[in-house]
């Protein structure tokens, strides 16, 4: 009995020293903020959510927008100010 507890204090040091060496899969270093924030926005025309990779862009007072569609964008272009809040 006092070698099956002997091993099993053993297995469970070696575990927690392997698992105290270990590097992380993930790397909290290399995920930014900016990053996350690039991948999806608000269209200010019609509150959608909007991916960065399907986006309509326009530059307006050297801002960029995205929108969900090109109606949304003409809309938009047509009185850039109404959608505007400062």
């Amino acid at each position: 009995m006092k070698k099956l507890n002997f091993a099993i204090i053993l297995i469970g040091l070696t575990t927690l020293s392997l698992k105290s060496n270990a590097t992380p899969i993930i790397n909290v270093s290399q995920i930014s903020p900016i990053d996350s924030a690039k991948k999806a926005t608000v269209d200010p025309v019609c509150k959608m959510k909007v991916k960065a990779e399907t986006a309509k862009i326009t530059v307006y007072n050297k801002v960029t927008y995205n929108f969900c569609s090109e109606s949304c964008k003409q809309k938009f272009a047509a009185e850039p100010t109404k959608y505007i809040h400062k």
